[in-house]
């Protein structure tokens, strides 16, 4: 088991520490405050009442969200592209000026983009929003990745201008970005001209048909995503922080799939896609547990961690109870937390959905949905009929817990004994 356990962790440690993987989650997580604000706007903006969406339509109000969603949620690929590339530049540290990395390689995915030059000579050219949402995503990443290493590059072999010492530092970092930032927008600008002639009709066509259908394809699968599911709660078991590892696979496989649904969504049109790689939330993982102990522990030292731990657990802090209780490395709760929960919520989800008693999520939770109350979430996702089997999940979950609960209570309650009496 040790040496199970030994290379369990040294395989996800190089997942943990792979910089592709924390580049692209630091960049998301980055966008917590624009995906969060977009979440709820378009969740305010497509509730399918009748009488409310005439009285924000009446009021203006409806306008002013679709304004809101545009600039947050609709320009998703142009701040991913200038956050991939900042991340980069901090992890790798290749330029004196992290934001000029990122503006360059925002100004390259803007490059790219297609835009119409009207017949009139005096008439504005108009850049479609459809490649700056979420459409762009992939197309955003790998801009970012190729403008990091070009800076890298440049930086390495010193190809770069340099000022005498005398200058500020704050002019020195910019101007050391001219000649890579140049290199950067050559090549995209040749790139962009040279898919505009072909079939495809632009970059983004291209990644988005080579790259983005076939790897949505594989992982707007049930099965996959239960089995990343397993991998994640099975890491935390083993004391590996399981989001920090699995989540940026995550994101990488349903983040354009939750966008491509959210902006229907707020657009009240039909969902694309009837599954996202999604599930009722039943918390993140330690909540079902405190409720069950929270009901049946007898044992001081199990009703006190509960109790201090119940709070942070709600809203998605887990550690108090991972390690206090502890359920990392317990074996008592490797069933229920590492097999049963996660089977319970993505399989249970998919079958509502299957005998129509649960619609496609709109995506407006989003990756949000892991700092939310587990029934905020499963609101936002899925509407009423998500918070109503949100609640009977999340009771079939914590009843699966309470057998497992009492026979670790009954361990702690021996030894409480035992140490009374000693």
């Amino acid at each position: 088991m040790e040496k199970f356990l030994d290379k369990l962790i040294a395989i996800s440690s190089k997942f943990a520490q792979n910089r592709f993987l924390n580049i692209i989650q630091g960049a998301f997580m980055m966008l917590m405050p624009i995906t969060m604000i977009g979440g709820f706007t378009a969740l305010f903006n497509g509730l399918g009442i009748e009488a409310y969406q005439a009285f924000i339509a009446s009021t203006g109000i409806k306008s002013v969200l679709t304004v809101i969603y545009q600039w947050t949620i609709g320009m998703f690929g142009v701040y991913v592209a200038f956050l991939v590339a900042y991340q980069f530049a901090k992890v790798y540290r290749c330029a004196k000026s992290d934001i000029a990395v990122g503006l360059v390689s925002m100004a390259c995915f803007l490059i790219v983009t297609p835009y119409v030059i009207p017949e009139e000579p005096y008439a504005a050219a108009s850049l479609p929003v459809s490649w700056l949402g979420s459409s762009g995503l992939f197309t955003a990443i790998i801009t970012g990745f190729v403008v990091g290493f070009i800076f890298k590059f440049c930086t390495e072999k010193n190809i770069v201008i340099k000022l005498p010492e005398q200058v500020p530092p704050m002019v020195s970092a910019q101007f050391t970005s001219i000649i890579p930032g140049a290199f950067a927008m050559i090549l995209f600008g040749i790139l962009g001209a040279v898919f505009a002639k072909t079939s495809f009709g632009s970059l983004h066509q291209v990644i988005y048909t080579l790259v983005s259908t076939p790897l949505n394809a594989v992982g707007s699968n049930v099965f996959g995503y239960w089995i990343l599911m397993i991998v994640l709660y099975g890491l935390w078991f083993c004391g590996i922080h399981g989001g920090m590892t699995v989540g940026p696979i995550i994101m990488m496989l349903f983040m354009q799939l939750q966008m491509d649904n959210m902006t229907a969504y707020q657009a009240n049109q039909p969902l694309p896609h009837q599954f996202i790689g999604d599930a009722l939330s039943f918390g993140t993982g330690s909540i079902p547990l405190v409720i069950a102990a929270l009901i049946f522990c007898k044992s001081e030292s199990n009703k006190s961690i509960t109790r201090l731990g119940f709070l942070p657990a709600f809203f998605g802090v887990d550690e108090p109870v991972y390690f206090g209780l502890p359920m990392i490395l317990n074996p008592i709760f490797f069933i229920p937390w590492v097999i049963i929960a996660p089977t319970v919520s993505v399989f249970g989800t998919h079958l509502l959905k299957l005998i129509g008693l649960l619609g496609p999520a709109n995506g407006t939770a989003g990756s949000n949905a892991s700092n939310l109350p587990f029934f905020v979430g499963n609101m936002m996702n899925y509407g009423v009929a998500g918070l109503i089997w949100g609640f009977v999940l999340f009771a079939i979950i914590v009843a699966a817990y309470i057998p497992f609960v009492k026979a670790y209570d009954r361990q702690m309650l021996e030894q409480e004994s035992n140490s009374d009496n000693n």
